[in-house]
């Protein structure tokens, strides 16, 4: 037999394949191992901040507290522009459930449509952590209460005080001040508001919107902790607002309460004259020693308290209706109007200072001028017969200005434009108000641009006779006006108006004070200076004047220029202008009364009851003024 010898019996780990195996094995663990141990360092390390923050916006609430604005004061810090407390209603969009409920309960509650709150919902973008305001001023009772009572009926709806702006004052400088509001879309575009969130409150027009930086403040924080449902279970930090700074302006309340029944009085008594269309104007009133405004009222004007709270979209369509005349147009800084006679003195400025007469040069007035077959006529139908300058100022000769504009055509280049611009008609006053409007004073290359026919864009001599007098294709503002007007008080300074005077603390310490501006100056002869105003103090004082009438036992010599302008296809729009006292200015005043009439009788009186409130003067002006000019 025959037996074969034993295998030895070899052991599992000394199997090539096994080993292979459990080597896999092995490095298949430590890379699930790798790969948990990285994935652990990454949540833990690289991560833990943000996934801690994000753990945090889940249990910490951060709010914005609105920080007052600064309160606007006239120059004798009178009050204009407060705050009051309020409360407002908003939603934190990252805590609102079931919008398809809430929103239709939270606009019934606040009788608002859905739509509105859905609207500014989707304004607000991404940002889920902001309160989004959704309606200001909400009283108390019932409303506030009844949300706060069933708040877990609106998760996501907050409460939250707010400060709002208050007009104590019943005599409203409404275009000066304007009124505040959420800054939209479009604003948080602008280089200004850069910094800011939507929902901020900003200025939107008037002083409000120019110093809206110094007015607004710092607003704070306040970050307290929530729990699952939102609600709030204790403080964390709180970070106190800075208030706005104050603004003092130059306006005196009183007087510009003056000026704004002046300009309503003027208004209806155009209307008892029979020019039925008269339903809107002007009256600014500056220093003309620093270009201070003191009053500034543009009829119709606007109560700014309904932005309180937001305007509705009805009362904002009521304020743009034609048949209330734009009451949010301010006329003082973006009316355009033809001058009329109130152009004269700076026509005869020009005509002084570029040698082409002196103010001996006597023109005869017939009642008529003629020039090239055509026939312009006098305001006096006989004329005023042989006229100097001066007489010509004091008695609005139409036909003098006609031999002037004819003499201006006869020049090289456009002398009396170039002389007019000088006194800063044709460009922006510079004031420290919005959307100022620039005025118009055309000359040849103007005509060629706008002309609609070969024939109209040629200049011919009959625009610098229009011109002369005020009228044609010139267009002025009634601040305008005033500011060239003033350079004539103050010997020749062309100043920058402003209504700003002061910027103060919460304390009331001064921290800025706005100084006058000369813009530019008008060199004037002594000797062609005191004729010019001879004449406009004859305006007033001298029975020949067109405005003796309106000033008749007035106790302060004024020195003024009534204006009667053409627009069609409207009434004469009525103009007049006058600073006091004759020989030491301390006061300017330009009324303008929109198809009123005539200036001798409308606005002269309207200026007289402002100069009566500035000297603190009896009345004594008759109560009907015959027309004139």
């Amino acid at each position: 037999m025959y037996l074969e010898p034993i295998r030895k019996r070899r052991s599992p780990g000394e199997d090539p394949s096994t080993r292979m195996r459990l080597a896999v094995l092995a490095v298949g663990v430590l890379l699930l191992f790798g790969v948990l141990v990285s994935r652990l360092w990454f949540l833990q390390i690289l991560s833990g901040d943000e996934f801690t923050a994000q753990a945090n916006n889940q249990r910490l609430r951060t709010v914005l507290v609105q920080a007052p604005r600064g309160v606007i004061y006239d120059r004798n810090l009178d009050p204009l522009v407060v705050n009051r407390a309020g409360l407002s209603v908003g939603i934190l969009p990252m805590d609102l459930r079931s919008p398809e409920i809430v929103i239709p309960r939270l606009a019934a509650v606040l009788g608002i449509p859905e739509e509105d709150i859905r609207s500014k919902l989707d304004k607000a973008g991404q940002d889920k952590y902001r309160v989004v305001i959704i309606k200001e001023d909400v009283p108390e009772n019932p409303v506030v209460s009844y949300l706060l009572e069933h708040s877990l009926e609106f998760p996501g709806v907050r409460v939250e005080k707010s400060y709002l702006r208050e007009y104590p004052r019943e005599a409203l400088a409404t275009h000066i001040l304007g009124y505040v509001g959420e800054a939209s879309t479009k604003d948080l575009e602008k280089e200004q508001f850069q910094t800011l969130k939507g929902g901020a409150v900003v200025g939107k027009d008037g002083v409000e919107a120019v110093y809206d930086s110094m007015l607004r403040g710092v607003d704070g924080t306040r970050t307290v902790e929530v729990d699952a449902a939102g609600v709030p279970k204790r403080m964390i930090q709180e970070i106190q607002p800075l208030p706005g700074s104050n603004l003092v302006l130059t306006i005196d309340n009183r007087l510009q309460a003056v000026a704004r029944e002046a300009l309503i009085n003027a208004i209806k008594q155009a209307r008892t004259d029979g020019f039925a269309n008269s339903a809107a104007g002007v009256i600014v009133a500056l220093d003309p020693r620093n270009g201070e405004v003191l009053a500034m009222t543009s009829h119709p004007d606007y109560d700014p308290s309904l932005w309180v709270g937001g305007i509705s979209s009805e009362a904002y369509q009521a304020l743009k209706d034609p048949q209330r005349h734009n009451p949010l147009f301010d006329r003082a800084t973006k009316g355009l109007y033809p001058a009329a006679s109130t152009f004269k003195p700076f026509v005869a400025a020009t005509a002084l200072r570029k040698n082409l007469i002196d103010w001996t040069q006597i023109y005869s007035d017939p009642g008529t001028f003629k020039r090239d077959g055509h026939v312009w006529r006098d305001w006096m139908p006989k004329g005023h017969g042989d006229v100097n300058l001066v007489e010509a100022l004091a008695e609005s000769c139409d036909v003098y200005f006609y031999n002037l504009g004819s003499k201006f055509y006869d020049q090289k280049g456009p002398v009396l434009q170039d002389g007019l611009r000088e006194f800063g008609f044709g460009r922006r006053t510079g004031i420290d108000l919005p959307d100022e409007y620039a005025g118009q004073v055309p000359d040849s290359e103007w005509k060629k641009k706008n002309g609609k026919t070969d024939v109209d864009r040629i200049w011919k001599p009959g625009d610098d006779v229009n011109l002369a007098i005020g009228q044609g294709d010139l267009l002025v503002t009634p601040l305008q006006l005033a500011v060239a007007f003033a350079g004539i008080a103050n010997g020749g300074d062309i100043l920058v108006p402003r209504v700003a005077r002061q910027i103060t603390d919460s304390s009331g310490n001064v921290t800025k004070q706005f100084e006058a501006e000369v813009r530019s100056h008008v060199d004037f002869e002594a000797e062609d200076l005191d004729a010019i105003r001879r004449g406009l103090k004859m305006v007033t004082g001298d029975p020949t004047g067109t405005a003796y009438g309106a000033f008749r036992g007035f106790p302060i010599a004024v020195v003024g220029k009534t204006g009667t302008a053409e627009k069609k296809p409207g009434d004469d729009y009525a103009w007049f202008m006058g600073y006091a006292p004759a020989n030491d200015p301390e006061i300017l005043v330009v009324a303008l009364i929109e198809q009123g009439g005539h200036g001798s009788s409308i606005a002269a009186p309207a200026v007289r009851k402002v100069l009566e409130a500035y000297f603190n003067t009896e009345s004594s002006a008759p109560a009907q003024v015959d027309a004139t000019e």
